[in-house]
């Protein structure tokens, strides 16, 4: 049975990434999250030596202190610029990513990739404050591991979505008690989103697993976007017209749920991230 280690990465903000160029993931992070045989590895990874085609990869905890906020798996930048009053409500967003992903992957058939995914999500965001979620949302994480024995279970598809749909509703109410600002975690998201990107192409190959992490921080950031926009009503309607276009703009640099075949450029993603990070200029 393959054993996967979620990726430990590093979000740099979108404007480092701009200026300096990429550097992909941190030495112990890398190390971390390949496969035994030291290739990267997908989440729809095949069974290794012994184990047979369709075997499921096996998520384990990351090393909590090979990077990140705390322990946490990666985006120790991301989550530094954002108000620290606002970090919990960045972190069920930035676990919601996972979950959005996920539905695309099932929604596109790629059922075991979707499972995959949510567990990645719980793994390297959720068990890390399992405490400070819980205390929250104590029924968050039963939503997630519902929608995971779904799927597995090989449960119609009605129920799966059914599944996703109440662990978006736990999501949804958990982020509301959270009381983040919604500026400011549209602003982590972005950075998780492209720093979770400047991993994905490399000369010697690109990385299958960090495009889904990427793309589903930027759905989590188009998401964060809109609910911003039903915050502030009519209040800064332009800017945030500006915005949610500007987030949908980066939305269209994942043209499927899986890696194509010509990912857009780290320096296309990064500076998209960072024009809808200009547009918050002034919406509170």
């Amino acid at each position: 049975m393959i054993v996967f280690k979620p990726r430990l990465w590093m979000a740099l903000g979108v404007s480092a990434i701009a200026l300096a160029g990429v550097t992909g993931c941190q030495p112990d992070g890398e190390a971390a999250t390949k496969p035994a045989d030291g290739s990267t590895s997908s989440a729809s990874s095949t069974a290794g030596e012994g184990e047979g085609e369709g075997a499921k990869i096996v998520a384990t905890a990351p090393n909590p202190s090979a990077g990140g906020e705390s322990g946490e798996a990666g985006a120790s930048n991301a989550y530094s610029g954002v108000d620290p009053a606002s970090w919990l409500g960045l972190r069920l967003t930035h676990l919601s990513g996972f979950l959005l992903v996920a539905e695309k992957s099932f929604q596109a058939d790629q059922v075991d990739e979707a499972s995959i995914l949510i567990e990645q999500g719980l793994l390297e965001v959720y068990d890390t404050h399992a405490a400070e979620i819980s205390g929250q949302a104590k029924d968050l994480q039963p939503s997630y591991k519902a929608v995971i024995s779904a799927i597995d279970g090989k449960k119609p598809k009605g129920e799966v979505e059914r599944a996703f749909a109440q662990a978006f509703k736990t999501t949804r109410e958990a982020q509301s008690k959270a009381g983040a600002n919604q500026a400011e975690v549209v602003k982590g998201m972005l950075n998780i989103a492209a720093g979770l990107y400047s991993g994905v192409v490399h000369p010697n190959g690109n990385d299958p697993t960090e495009y889904q992490h990427a793309y589903g921080a930027a759905l989590a950031a188009l998401d964060a976007s809109q609910q911003l926009s039903k915050v502030q009503g009519k209040n800064n309607e332009g800017k945030l017209a500006q915005l949610n276009q500007d987030v949908g703009a980066l939305i269209a640099l994942f043209p499927s749920v899986t890696l194509p075949k010509n990912p857009a450029s780290t320096a296309s993603v990064a500076a998209a991230a960072s024009r809808a990070e200009l547009s918050l200029s002034g919406i509170n």
